[in-house]
Order: structure tokens, then sequence, then C-alpha cells
């Protein structure tokens, strides 16, 4: 839990890159003690219980800032959470909404930081803006102060709750469902509070039906799958509807097949429950559509309208010609590899290499990448070559595995594993990783194991220690081994990348030879005498491998060409 709270702590913040939790999953509950406004004094003789408020069918505002932040206080002077407390909170006509303010920042652990007296870096969330005697009508939630900041079970609930919800950025501003999804309406802050209101009808399903299910928005499926293996997809379930869900039926479509699953349960209003469909052969190949449908709820037309459709993608390989494969991360489509991303975006393409963002990713999340099924009938010795850079915060230990698998995916062989130390490539820094082009080591992993097999799956596979990035890059799946012996030079630039007519090459000791490699492995242009500058203004838009004769050794860069 320490960069986040590093960051919270400088509070010079603007709005970061950061994952919060996906719109239309659902919100954790939390208890927590709001601050009396005048005194400072806690007030523990009530709580404000996230659940509570949604189980009386509000939707609820959440303000997570910090008392030392320029955009916080800005979206503060807006008076939007005021306005909406006003207009639709407990005290007036409509009453379906609450607000709540979190102070959420590690400066926020005292009374005068909370009401703006701690110095002139602080300001007061605790009055109405421009007032120095009305106070703000909604709760002020401080995270640090106790009895927040440790639970009666001894937990943290300030590092849980910036856990649970993701928080990378101030400020932050949530509305909850009354079914307990959960949006991210940074976008609207400088909106007004009907603005802000006219959020429910969009984006809340409806909960005045008696016979009413809805899917979550969360994707729970697997997105490969592979030879023969039945797919089973998997769908989050909730009642929405007043009287208990007992029955419901889901229609799937999976390009052209399709089937009716019948669950069976008892569900109270907003429960939910996680289902798996029933397992199915797909019969169309490639990246397949999956839509699936609520039909009925307890044995009639479901009700409702909203969310009660889901839509996903599946990659379906039955069968393969492929014996080698390469993926340079050039494109937006990994097509026909796929990607496992179970950290909410943070594992993805980024300098043209794939990155797993463990700077942000919690212990334990995990992301996997497929290269397509492949067959080794006529591979002697195949073998897999990859690029990799990594470099670790303080201690932590990210790892990276390569795993195979000869029947299918129904068992895995571990390749290749590394964690930690053994894994990095460059120095520990506090800092986030993303710099890996000075950094990236080529790894060679030998597949003759595999050799003359008809079915091989090769999937990498992340797991962060909440440490720091990993770049994976220049993959390559080849039939014989990989005897080109490169070695790492920190000291030897080319640039600009990607280039359109001349490459710049910024190195202080003699290259002899470089020869130009598209993607196939075709010789396309040498240069024989190399100075400072290389002229590639005839080479076709694409990506090329340089590889580069110098005194150290062979250097072998990556280029795209304009």
């Amino acid at each position: 839990m320490k960069k986040i709270f590093t960051l919270f702590a400088a509070m010079a913040l603007t709005v970061l890159s950061y994952a919060q939790p996906a719109n239309g999953s659902f919100a954790s509950d939390f208890s927590l003690y709001e601050i009396d406004k005048a005194t400072g004094t806690m007030l523990t003789d009530h709580t404000i219980n996230l659940y509570g408020m949604l189980n009386d069918y509000k939707t609820v505002y959440i303000d997570v800032s910090a008392t030392t932040c320029g955009p916080c206080l800005t979206f503060h002077q807006g008076g939007t959470l005021d306005n909406i407390y006003n207009s639709y909170g407990p005290n007036s006509a409509v009453n379906d909404s609450r607000v709540l303010f979190i102070e959420g920042a590690s400066t926020g652990s005292s009374w005068p930081a909370i009401n703006g007296s701690a110095g002139s870096n602080y300001w007061d969330c605790t009055h109405v803006y421009g007032s120095t005697t009305e106070l703000v009508p909604y709760p002020v939630i401080p995270l640090r102060l106790s009895p927040n900041y440790v639970s009666n079970d001894g937990s943290c609930n300030y590092y849980t709750f910036h856990n649970d919800y993701n928080i990378g950025a101030f400020p932050t501003v949530f509305m909850v469902c009354p079914n307990r999804m959960v949006y991210d309406l940074y976008g609207v802050v400088s909106s007004n509070a009907t603005t802000y209101h006219n959020q429910i009808a969009s984006k809340c399903p409806a909960w005045d039906n008696a016979n009413d299910a809805m899917f979550s928005l969360e994707d729970l499926n697997t997105h490969v799958c592979y030879c023969d293996h039945p797919f089973a997809p998997k769908v989050i379930l909730q009642n929405v509807g007043t009287a208990p869900l007992t029955s419901a039926v889901l229609h799937v479509t999976c390009g052209p097949d399709a089937y009716d699953h019948t669950w069976t349960g008892n569900l109270n209003q907003f429960e939910m429950e996680e289902v798996t469909l029933t397992p199915f052969v797909p019969t169309q190949e490639g990246n397949v559509t999956i839509n699936i449908q609520v039909a009925e709820a307890n044995g009639v037309a479901d009700a409702g309208t909203k969310y009660n459709s889901f839509s996903t993608s599946v990659n379906v390989q039955k069968n393969s010609n492929i014996s080698t494969a390469v993926q340079q991360f050039t494109t937006t489509s990994l097509d026909p590899w796929a990607l496992e991303d179970n950290t909410d975006g943070l594992c993805g393409r980024f300098l043209a290499a794939l990155r797993f963002r463990a700077y942000k990713i919690h212990a334990g999340g995990t992301a996997e990448l497929y290269a397509p099924l492949m067959n080794f009938t006529n591979n002697q010795e195949p073998t897999l070559t990859f690029d990799v850079a990594h470099v670790r915060y303080s201690s932590s230990s990210e790892r990276l595995q390569v795993m195979v698998s000869s029947d299918c995916g129904t068992t895995w062989t571990v390749v290749y594993d590394k964690a930690g130390e053994e894994l990095a490539t460059g120095p520990a820094s506090s800092s986030e990783f993303n710099t890996p082009s000075a950094y990236y080591r080529q790894e060679i992993v030998d597949l003759s194991d595999y050799a003359g097999e008809e079915r091989v799956l090769i999937k990498f596979v992340f797991t962060s220690d909440y440490g720091n990035n990993v770049f994976v890059d220049n993959i390559n799946i080849s039939n014989g081994p990989t005897a080109i012996e490169t070695v790492e030079v920190s000291n030897l630039e080319i640039f600009p990348n990607p280039v359109k007519d001349v490459l710049t090459i910024n190195y202080d000791k003699a290259i002899s030879q470089i020869d130009v490699y598209d993607l196939d492995g075709k010789l396309v242009k040498s240069f024989t005498t190399v100075g400072s500058t290389v002229n590639v203004s005839d080479l076709s838009a694409g990506v090329y491998m340089l590889n580069m004769q110098t005194e150290e050794g062979l250097v072998v860069k990556k280029i795209v060409k304009e």
C-alpha cells in the first residue's frame, strides 16, 4: 500500500492515470463515522453505512477528496454537492439521494487539516464555500481520523477503502445506485446538481418491478476457447425486483449456436449470484460474439429493460496450421493472440509493447497472454524468444511465467518462471517504470519437448506484487533454435522511433554493419558503411528489426517506419 499513499502525501494532485471500479460493477460496503463539523468531534453514536442507505432506495453520491487538492477545492466551490443534498436529499420533497464527502488523503489526519486551519495549503471542507458560518449539510468523513482509520476488528479502513475503490486521484466522484452499481462521475464535475441527478435515470435500473432480473456489467468470461473443449460463459445475475427471484431463463447465442439456460435459486431484492451457464462447444471459429438475454423472471416475461442483455466475445481456435508466430504489439488488435486481463484494463499495449502495470495493480492481480494455437508437427526444435523489461519497487516481487499445454489447456507445464530480482532488468525505482527501451533483456525458452505436437498452447502469466511495471515485447515462436546471441548495450540509442526518413544513431563505438529484417524474417536492407545516421526512407511503412554488428557484439533494435 506504499505508492498510492506516498502520492497522496505530496498532494499536488490533479487528475492522474488511474483505474476506478469498472462502471457498472458493484460497490463495496463500508461503515464509517462522520465528524462534527463545528467541533471536530467524531460522532461515534451512529455510523454512515453505504448499504443501509442503498437498502432504503437512496442513490449515494461520494466525493473522495483532499483538503490540500486544488481541483477538489474547485469542485467544492461549485457547490454541486450542496445543491444535490438540498434539492434531492433527506430534507427535500424528492428525497431519493444522499451525499458523502470523504477526506481520503494521508494529510487529513487532524481536525485543523479538515477545517483548513492547518496552514495555507489546506482548505476548509466543513463550510459552504465563501461562508464562515454555514456548515455543509452532508456528512464529512475523514478516513485518517480514529476510529475510522482502524476498525474494531483491527483492519485498516483507510487502506481497505482505497483498495476497494481504487482511488488514484482527487477528486474522485462516485454515484452508487440502490442496486450497488457504481459509476465514476468525475467527467461531469463542472455540471450542476440536476445534471448529476439525471444520471440516476440514465444509469440505475428500476427497482419497483415485481419480477425483474438483470446482469452486472462486469465481464467474468474467459475469452479463449481452444480445440473442442466446452465453453461455459459466466455472468452475475441480480434480482432488482421486489419479489424474491427463484428462477430465470437466460437465452444464449454464440454465432450460429443458441440455447436456453434455466437458473433456479432464491435471491431477495438486490442480492446477486455468479452463474456459470451450460457448457457448449462453439461451432464458429475466430472472434465470436456471445449474447446473453434475460428472457423470463419467475416464469413470466422479465419486467425490466435495463441491463437485461450482456455481450462479450470469445476467441475460438479449434485446429491450427500455425507453426511460427510473432507478436510485436504494433497494432491495437492482438488477434489471433488473446489477452485475459483481470486488472480492470491495467494490462495492455503501451509504447508498442505489452505492459503489465503492477505499479497500480493490487498484489495478486493477474493477466494472461495467449499465443495462437500452435502446430509443431513439423517443428524439430521449437523455440520461444521474447524481450522483457522490469525494475522493482523496493523489494516487491512481480512474477512472469510462461506455461505450455499440449492437451488444449487441461493441464499446464511451467517452462519459464522468474520473479523479483531475477526478473528485474534494471535498478529498483520508487517512480513508475515506463521507459523499457533501455532495459530490455532477451529471454530464450526451449520448447523442444513439444516438437511434433499438433496442438500446443503457450501463455504468459503475469502476477502483481503491487510493485512496478513489467514490459514484454518481440515475442517470437520459431522452428529451430534461436542461435543469434545478442548483447545488451545501454549507451546505444536510435531515434526518432517511429522514423519517417533518417534514423539517428547515438553510440560511442563503431558499428560495422546494420541488417534490416521485416517481421517475416526477410532481409530487406543492409548498411555496410555506418555513420551517425542511416536513411530508411525507401522502406515501406511497418515494423522492422535492426541487427547491428557492434564492437560489443550483436545488438537488435525494433523500429517502426511511418
